[in-house]
């Protein structure tokens, strides 16, 4: 890269950042969505329905048509401000697979690290997944509960079988890492009958999981459990998942063993995890580097504050994922060849 073309890529980059942050103040503060609700509105107008200063919103509003964020028009010397076609679904819809708002939350909450990791880099200790914050588990819930919702089902039925199996309504899966437990939910609503139960280490999004669960009517069929995946030995599931956390863990291999250990021999874990370039390339296409972003402010540094972690990072490759299962015990690994799907699926067989 050029001199010049490293000044303009970095000029774009903090345009970026401005419209990275403003969006997430559109977010919290609901101003996005008063706009949806209410049309195009002056300062006064959104500050007074939402609760806001009128000075920093008006700022908030004009930062916003500058950049092209919001459409902007003066009527007869009265600035108005509205949400453009199409703009109210990416920031408000929360099944919009293309979500804005899940990124932004996801990354303004990593932003507020990074000066936590210029010690990280020098002690190599990580930085705890619970110290950054709610808008991180925000965000990556708002991200991933789309596609749940909409590609999880082909995931089932790329296993020859596995789907008529889960129809017949007495099987038993178990979600590991099930986070606020969309993925646990629409499985049982897609495949009415099946029993879910639902594993992870974080107190609040256990007990979030359980409201969605009521909320979702499954709750007799899908239960959430604070504990450690390792207490289920023996329990002879049919399916176990594991979806979007392999490279969040800092013992990948002990768990990938526990899970194997928790299904009948004849049945599977499910793994969905980033769809990264089989080997480092060098200079990468933007999927890439995005992975590569995530990873830098938080998967790696959060995986890096326990000890002896395998600091996998979220560029996880499927020759690691490969490894990991091997070592785990896992006699078959099979990338499975689902189509338009937002991760990469691996089929492990005890």
């Amino acid at each position: 890269m050029t001199r010049e073309a490293y000044l303009q890529r970095m000029n774009v980059a903090v345009l970026g950042a401005f419209d990275v942050a403003s969006t997430y103040l559109g977010v919290k503060l609901g101003l996005y969505q008063s706009l949806a609700d209410h049309g195009p509105s002056t300062a006064a107008e959104l500050a007074e329905r939402t609760g806001t200063n009128e000075r920093l919103v008006r700022e908030w509003l004009e930062q916003q048509g500058a950049t092209e964020l919001l459409d902007a028009s003066d009527e007869s010397g009265e600035w108005r401000f509205a949400l453009p076609d199409g703009h109210a679904e990416l920031l408000l819809d929360p099944l919009e697979v293309d979500s804005v708002a899940s990124t932004v939350m996801s990354l303004a909450g990593d932003l507020a690290q990074v000066p936590r990791l210029v010690e990280s880099f020098r002690t190599g200790v990580g930085i705890p997944y619970a110290d950054y914050g709610p808008d991180v588990a925000t965000g990556q819930a708002m991200g991933t509960r789309p596609i749940y919702k909409n590609e999880m089902k082909a995931w089932f039925d790329a296993v020859p079988g596995l789907s008529d199996q889960l129809a017949r309504g007495d099987a038993r899966v178990l979600d590991i890492g099930c986070g606020i437990g969309w993925s646990s939910v629409y499985l049982a609503q897609a495949y009415p009958g099946v029993t879910v139960l639902g594993v992870d280490l974080d107190e609040h999004s256990i007990e979030t999981a359980r409201k969605v669960a009521e909320e979702e009517g499954v709750s007799d069929r899908v239960t959430f459990e604070l504990r450690d995946v390792g207490t289920l030995s023996g329990a002879g599931y049919d399916v176990a998942t594991m979806f979007e956390m392999l490279h969040d863990l800092a013992r990948p291999v002990e768990v990938l063993r526990v899970a194997r250990e928790a299904v009948e021999p004849s049945g599977v874990v499910l793994v969905a995890d980033e769809p990264t370039n089989d080997a480092y390339v060098g200079a990468a296409d933007e999927e890439e580097r995005r992975h590569y972003g995530w990873s830098l402010l938080h998967c790696l540094p959060a995986t890096m504050s326990e000890p002896d972690s395998a600091a996998t990072g979220t560029v996880i490759r499927p020759d690691t994922v490969r490894r990991y299962a091997e070592e785990a015990g896992f006699s078959e690994v099979e990338v499975l060849p689902v189509d338009e799907t937002s991760f990469r699926l691996y089929l492990l067989r005890p």
